[in-house]
């Protein structure tokens, strides 16, 4: 049966999760292999993003699951996921990522909406057409020259900041609910050679997303 379209309600605000997960060693992913998650909680309020607390840090590992089809893969194993989305917090609306087609891979288990994805690079594509598909940080830079000294100084959330001002930046351009349904449209993947998970098989993979519409 096919599914119709998902209806996002109007919500003054609106709870949001920024992730990334990147592996702690260069080359193809495989099962045992070290990761590192990083993700910020905030709300959405109109066009302003607000967030709850400091960006967290945590590890894991990779390990080989069935994924919602039943064939094998390889997700973050469930103590990082519990890290992610643990059982007595709220559950958030949106789930915003650089990569979100591979970030709900690698997450693994049921893909279940709500939360629903808002993936930065395919915005960024679409709003600024210009771009070449490069990794997180250089499309972070292309559209905020503003924050180059920030968005280039190193640490261990540097990524995080990077996918903060994209995600700021798409807001100051579209609404919450317009950047969901833009999210799903299907462009040419990023770059694997800038990306820690590059090489992963399922990298170049951006399949279209479920149709949205706006209440």
């Amino acid at each position: 049966m096919t599914q119709g379209p998902i209806r996002l309600p109007r919500c003054p605000i609106t709870r949001l999760k920024l992730l990334d997960i990147t592996p702690d060693q260069k080359g193809a992913p495989y099962a045992g292999a070290p990761v590192t998650l990083l993700q910020r909680d905030g709300f959405v309020e109109g066009r302003s993003l607000l967030w709850l607390g400091d960006p967290r840090r945590s590890s894991g590992r990779l390990e080989e699951s069935l994924d919602e089809h039943g064939q094998p893969a390889l997700s973050i194993s469930d103590p990082l996921f519990r890290a992610l989305m643990p059982v007595d917090a709220p559950r958030p609306f949106v789930l915003a990522g650089f990569h979100m087609s591979f970030l709900r891979h690698v997450l693994g288990g049921p893909q279940d909406r709500p939360p629903h994805d808002l993936c930065l690079y395919r915005l960024a594509r679409q709003r600024a057409s210009w771009l070449r598909p490069c990794g997180l940080q250089e499309t972070a830079i292309e559209l905020r020259t503003d924050l180059i000294a920030e968005l280039t100084l190193d640490g261990p959330f540097l990524r995080l900041h990077c996918a903060a001002a994209l995600l700021e930046t798409l807001l100051e351009w579209e609404p919450l609910n317009r950047l969901l349904v833009l999210s799903g449209n299907v462009v040419s993947p990023p770059s694997g050679e800038e990306e820690p998970f590059g090489q992963a098989a399922e990298w170049s993979c951006l399949p279209q997303g479920p149709a949205m519409l706006e209440d």
